[in-house]
């Protein structure tokens, strides 16, 4: 017998294999779509914490003027916020990791003084972008 004809051809890919395939590509899909922005930027809110309180919030698409505010928590800090986002600017905590996180610009973005006791957060006012817990 002919050993190439005794050998049975080898599926690759059986259809369980062909399901959890599509299955995992599908959820990337997914996944990707909501990480680049379903919704608009033009909802973002800038909310600023001290000690884990809201100390304010502020609608970037109102903002016409760039401007900064300075925040007493435990150290003091300054905040530049403007339309296209916002961040630390400047900091008397020691190793300035909040000012070098740069400029918060989409919903969901964070940045943390913690020497400060100070955090920023961008949030969207829009009910289509997912929540990153809740979903």
């Amino acid at each position: 017998m002919n050993k190439k004809s005794s050998e049975k051809k080898r599926k690759y890919f059986a259809f369980p294999d062909v399901f959890v395939l599509s299955f995992v590509v599908i959820v990337a899909l997914v996944c990707v779509c909501m990480s680049f922005g379903i919704g608009t930027d033009d909802d973002l809110t800038a909310v600023v914490y001290v000690d884990g309180n809201e100390y304010t919030r502020i609608t970037l698409n109102s903002v016409d003027e760039p401007y900064e505010i300075n925040v007493h928590g435990e150290l003091e800090t300054s905040i530049r916020i403007s339309s296209e986002g916002v961040g630390f600017v400047s900091s008397d905590c020691p190793d300035k990791l909040c000012v070098n996180t740069g400029t918060l610009t989409k919903a969901g973005e964070s940045a943390v003084c913690l020497p400060a006791r100070v955090s920023l957060k961008l949030v969207s006012t829009s009910s289509s972008v997912p929540d990153a817990v809740a979903g």
